[in-house]
This record gives C-alpha cells, sequence and structure tokens, in this order.
C-alpha cells in the first residue's frame, strides 16, 4: 500500500524482522583459545505483515570457527528460508570454538547473526552481536 504525505509517496506494511543476541554464560562474554561459547539468537517478525524467504546467518570473527547453528524451526536455519508469520519468534543456538588469537591490537570479537528477508523495510535491527573477550593464555585479558 502506497500513502502520500505532502505530495510523497511512501510504502506502508511489510515484515518488520528483528534479531537479539545473548551469551549464554556467566558474567562478562570471554573465552580462550579451545573453549567453545553459545550464543542465543532471536528472531522475531515485528509486522505488520508475513515475511517470506527468511533465515539467519551465523556472524563470526576471524578468530571464531562456527561449530553448529540450531534453529527451534529448521527452515530458519538455511536458505531459501520460510515465511515468518507477524508476532511470532524463532529461536537459535550458535555454538562457535575460538581457534586462535585475532590479529592487531584488539581482542574483542562479536558474534553473532544476522538475517536475511526478501521484504524488510528497516534494516537497522537485522543483525545482532555479541562482543567476547580472548582470554591469554595465562589467564589475562587482552586490552
Amino acid at each position: 500500500m502506497l500513502v502520500s504525505n505532502s505530495g510523497i509517496a511512501r510504502a506502508t506494511g511489510g515484515a518488520d524482522v528483528a534479531v537479539t543476541a545473548a551469551w549464554v554464560g556467566k558474567g562478562t562474554p570471554r573465552a580462550a583459545v579451545g573453549q567453545t561459547i553459545t550464543y542465543t539468537i532471536t528472531l522475531t517478525n515485528l509486522g505488520p505483515d508475513a515475511s517470506s524467504g527468511t533465515y539467519l546467518v551465523a556472524t563470526n570473527p576471524d578468530a571464531f570457527n562456527l561449530v553448529s547453528m540450531t534453529c527451534s524451526v529448521p527452515a530458519f536455519c538455511s536458505s531459501p528460508g520460510e515465511a515468518l508469520a507477524s508476532g511470532a519468534s524463532v529461536t537459535a543456538t550458535i555454538v562457535d570454538v575460538v581457534c586462535c588469537f585475532p590479529a592487531g591490537a584488539t581482542r574483542i570479537n562479536s558474534a553473532g547473526a544476522s538475517v536475511v528477508t526478501a521484504d524488510d523495510p528497516n534494516l537497522d535491527n537485522n543483525v545482532a552481536l555479541v562482543r567476547t573477550k580472548i582470554v591469554g593464555p595465562h589467564g589475562f585479558f587482552f586490552p
């Protein structure tokens, strides 16, 4: 549907899908080389319409290797995705392993997920990341 506001036509409706990410663990998200880390991802359709071709993609920095991504509805873990009704949610669990120390000065990496969908007019809430500190070999945090 098109709505006119001061002579300017703009589209309304569509599906606004949003992604949130949370670290599964206690305290500050952190891990050492060789440790696994787990994130929970929630994908929600804020509406007003159903989405189409919607699926999650794990987002991993170079220092993390994806071990697994499991969705409560498997069709949302791979292309071509699925339709997500307005107001509906899907959860996913992402497990990564810290493979190495990242290059450069920073030892804080962000991992999580992004959503791909065919008809989302609001892309501002389509990526969710958790900042995770990489712990040094003797238990020290790198800056």
